[in-house]
This record gives C-alpha cells, structure tokens and sequence, in this order.
C-alpha cells in the first residue's frame, strides 16, 4: 500500500483540501507539494498524532514548526519555480525547507541552532532532497557565497529585514518575512526588488519566534551568546523579563513544561497560575530568554496560547533556578 493511502497520507490531504484551498490558496505547485511532504517526519515523535493539525508546534530549544497555511502562503507569496535558487533563513525542522524544495530549483536552508540544524538535514537526506543545503549559521547575514537568490524567506520576526539579505535579494526577486516587535503580532511583508528599489507590500497579520543572531562568525553554532568583557573581568549580559501567558494554559502541564524549558535553557526564574492565565519571570542570557518567550507562545501540546504580554522586570538576586509556584 502506499503511503498515501495511509492514515498518515490521508491526514495530509485533508490538511491541504480544508487549511489551505479552503482558504483561497490555489497555486498548484504549492498545492502538490503541501500534499507531498510528511509534515510527521518533522514533528517531536511525541506530536505526530498532531503533525497535521491548524497550529504551530513547539520544536525544542524555543522554536516552532509553522503552522501548514502559513508555510504555504510563504511558499506562494515567493512565487519560485524550478528556476529558483531560495535561500531560507530559521530553517527550524527543515518541514518549510522541503516544501521549498519540492518547488525550486535549489534551496539554501541556515539555521543558528545546530541540533536543529542537525536534524532537519538528516530528515531531508532521508527523503532524498538532493536540493536542499543546510548549513549552521547566524541567518541574519545570509550566506553570500551562494548569492544571488531568486528568493528569500525568513521564519522568523524582526522589526525590519535584515540588511545583508536585501542586498543578496537578485534583481527581480522577492523576500517574504513576517515584520513587527518580536513578541506581539507581525504582519507578513513582501519585498520586491527592482533594481536598486525595493516595493513593500503587506499581506496577512502572523505570530513567529524571533529572529535571533549570534555575535559568532557565521557558521559557529551558539545558543546563548559570550560574555563580554569589561577590563579585566567577564561581564555576562543579563535580560530579565515579566511575561503573562492568556489562553488554554491551567490544567494543561503549563507550568511544569515551563519549568524544564527554562532550566534546560539554563534560565534563572519562575513561572505560577494567576486568574486568567500564568505569569513567569525569565532572567539569563538575552539569547535563552528570547528562546524561552518563542517556547511560551506555544506551551505544552495541550496548551491554546491565545497572548503573550512581556515586560521588562528587574532581575532578581536570590533565584538559583526555575522553580513552579
């Protein structure tokens, strides 16, 4: 039988006729390989039962794998085709890398985090995605030495697109990304380049994980980031934050998961219920802490995140770990 008579298989069509052309998508190449790729095989083993559902998962380290119609409104608003080198930058699982794949020519994947990174290659080398490159760098940069790209797509939030990406944008090409404060609503931006111009134009209101940098040479794989040094002695950069979480998040292992994450993050804090929701303290390196605000906007898979309000907090002297209150 093959696998697309499986349950799996069926799952994913029904994703693709109820998600996305019930939505308005209609581009037959990103139809076809939305039906293609085993979103499953990108998932935690934990959340396959979940792998085709309307949501975002969370990936490990504070990451996410994007929701099904937002990776195909990305892959269709980039407008490639079997011409197209595509660079993508927070490659995350390497779910959207395949899809990209399935329709471009050649596909140039960067993600910082290298067990990430890691995984994703392996899953697209087990599919057979002969065009699909991964490399372990601060996507931020881009990766010059494979420009120019058709086409740019960056799954991650930033207030503005990073500069060394414009300029790797070829003349004619698109760069899809969602634009907007990191931990707030975004709105997907289109740039088109002509020339030395570059058209602006925004489309659907989105929530992603921060793009995050690393002060590294590219190619160097960090989380956090060093410390800086002041004189003679090392200095390390502190961020601490209030955070409240609304939704579904009572009852749902909210706050035991929250604490694991953060003390995998190597994070300094708390997290407890408050009426309406759960309110946490994150201290540490700004890098975890940016990962552990990506990690809240999603939960535990129980979890429904319908906000998340962030603050800056005073950093607090006695906390040693992250504990539940």
């Amino acid at each position: 039988m093959s696998e697309e008579n499986t349950d799996q298989g069926l799952r994913r069509v029904r994703m693709v006729d109820e998600q996305l052309v019930a939505r308005g998508l209609r581009s037959d190449d990103v139809l076809a390989a939305m039906r293609s790729v085993p979103r499953h095989l990108f998932v935690p083993p934990e959340l396959v039962a979940k792998a085709y559902v309307d949501a975002p998962l969370p990936i490990g380290l504070g990451q996410t794998i994007s929701q099904p119609y937002m990776v195909a409104l990305m892959t269709d608003l980039l407008g490639v085709d079997v011409r197209s080198r595509v660079l993508e930058v927070g490659a995350g699982s390497g779910y959207q890398t395949a899809v990209l794949a399935e329709v471009a020519g050649e596909v140039y994947a960067l993600e910082l985090l290298a067990p990430l990174a890691e995984r994703a290659r392996a899953v697209l080398a087990r599919l057979g995605y002969t065009n699909a490159h991964v490399a372990i760098a601060d996507g931020s940069g881009g990766w010059p030495e494979m420009a120019p790209f058709d086409a740019v797509l960056v799954a991650a939030a930033a207030p503005q697109a990073p500069p060394a990406l414009m300029r790797q944008l070829s003349d004619g090409g698109r760069l899809v990304m969602p634009l907007g404060h990191p931990h707030l609503d975004q709105v997907l931006t289109v740039f088109h380049r002509v020339g030395d111009e570059f058209r602006q134009r925004h489309d659907t209101r989105c929530r992603f994980v921060p793009l995050v940098s690393a002060e590294a040479a590219p190619g160097t794989p960090q989380v956090a980031r060093p410390a800086r040094r002041a004189g003679d002695e090392e200095v390390a950069v502190m961020k601490a934050v209030a955070v409240r979480v609304s939704g579904t998040v009572q009852g749902v292992y909210y706050r035991a998961s929250a604490a694991r994450e953060g003390e995998r993050l190597g994070l300094r804090g708390w997290v407890g219920n408050v009426s309406g929701g759960v309110a946490l303290h994150l201290q540490g390196d700004p890098a975890a802490v940016d990962a552990m605000l990506g990690w809240c906007r999603v939960g535990p898979p129980a979890a429904r995140v319908s906000r998340v309000e962030v603050g800056d907090a005073e950093p607090d002297g006695s906390l040693s770990g992250f504990e539940v209150r």
